[in-house]
């Protein structure tokens, strides 16, 4: 592949060009029209990553898809082989073994980042001129896997589910693109590291942004297999020497709107003046939304306006998951979250749901406003240092950053 300089004032941009994507606008091309607009600021650590992602584009565009894997109906196992096809990995990949495709790739970037990283993926997706292609939240697919596993048992099935699950994922996604990677549950750590060497093997590529480096996962241990396969089937990128924070951008009184803090009768009052402002004089009732099986109840909705009302104790004190607030962001545009207090790290249950909650409303872009006992930044009390509690503040700088850009619209 060739490379070029073009000249612009205040920086330069590297193109590179094949014949096979001549057609395909070029991604440089659009980033170089963003920062004219003004809409981005030019960042060379931005500039290289675009040029792994057009390298990995021109040869989608040029190379065919792979045929699809077959898919072996295994004889009835004994109880401990079933148990083993679940829970047991799969033979990692050589690292000297080449994937069968072109390398995907890996972006990374801690508090910040969020915003650029979504920039990249949002150029990369929408001007990849193939059919076969899926972008997903990490939240979201897991849960699909799940569901799709239990609805093989279901159905009878007594095998291995990976290769089925591989082969309906190539049958719809030569190429996935995942949001907010991020491996925080044992389970999925171990399905996981055998579905991903199936896929690779079969010529899925994997095009990923996370908060941190395939090394530094939150289950490192556990994940050892799979984080070299990742890194031997991905171009792995750091977004961390951004000159550009997106979190500094964002106007202070815009900021101070959708946050309010600390808890007190003047917060509470502008705060539900917001709230009411929203609903419109719509009549406020109780809704009912369905997931899985379970029923999400939302005392304080407004369905016609798609605004709801909700409280920290429902939402982060009751066993609830990625699901139950999935739902929630899918039925509403603009969430309002109450009675924030500070987090403690001792109580990991209500902090990770806390971080899952602002996850799954930043993902699905719905406007959160929350009224907190403290400011994002101040909000995880912060004690030991153990590993876990270390893994889980690491985890929550995501969530101060999230909290500080999750009202774009």
């Amino acid at each position: 592949m060739l490379l070029h300089f073009r000249r612009r004032a205040g920086g330069v941009f590297l193109r590179p060009f094949s014949s096979a994507a001549s057609s395909v606008r070029s991604l440089l091309d659009i980033y170089e029209d963003a920062v004219v607009s003004g809409e981005i600021q030019e960042d060379p650590v931005q500039v290289q990553a675009l040029q792994h992602l057009q390298a990995l584009q021109d040869q989608l565009v040029a190379s065919p898809p792979p045929p699809p894997p077959p898919v072996t109906t295994d004889p009835s196992p004994s109880l401990w082989e079933r148990l083993r096809s679940t829970i047991a990995p799969a033979a990692a990949p050589s690292s000297s073994r080449e994937p069968n495709g072109p390398k995907g790739v890996y972006l990374y970037g801690g508090v910040g980042c969020g915003k650029v990283t979504t920039f990249l993926m949002d150029m990369f997706f929408d001007n990849l001129p193939l059919q076969s292609k899926r972008r997903v939240h990490f939240h979201k697919f897991m849960l699909e896997v799940h569901a799709n596993m239990h609805k093989l048992r279901q159905e009878g099935h007594v095998g291995d589910p990976i290769p089925h699950l591989t082969a309906d994922l190539m049958r719809t996604s030569r190429v996935l693109c995942f949001d907010e990677f991020q491996v925080t549950d044992v389970a999925d750590a171990l399905i996981l590291r055998r579905l991903f060497s199936a896929m690779i093997d079969a010529g899925s590529i994997v095009v990923a942004t996370s908060n941190r480096p395939p090394t530094n996962g939150l289950q490192r241990v556990l994940f050892l297999p799979f984080i070299d396969l990742l890194e031997h089937s991905c171009v792995v990128h750091s977004l961390e020497a951004s000159s550009t924070d997106y979190r500094k951008l964002k106007g202070q009184a815009q900021l101070h709107e959708m946050y309010r803090h600390p808890l007190n009768e003047a917060n509470s009052r502008l705060f539900y003046e917001s709230f009411k402002t929203l609903v419109n004089n719509e009549v406020v009732r109780s809704v009912k939304l369905c997931t899985q099986g379970r029923v999400v109840e939302v005392p304080h909705a407004a369905p016609k306006h798609k605004v709801c009302l909700l409280s920290f104790p429902d939402m982060c004190d009751k066993p609830l998951g990625a699901a139950d607030y999935l739902v929630i962001a899918e039925a509403f545009h603009t969430v309002f979250l109450q009675d924030i207090p500070r987090l403690h790290v001792h109580n990991l249950n209500q902090t990770r749901r806390f971080i899952t909650f602002v996850d799954c409303m930043y993902d699905k872009k719905v406007q959160l406003y929350c009224a907190a006992d403290a400011a994002p930044m101040d909000l995880l009390v912060q004690g030991t240092s153990s590993k876990h509690v270390i893994d889980e503040m690491f985890a929550f700088d995501r969530t101060v950053s999230r909290l500080l850009e999750v009202d774009i619209p």
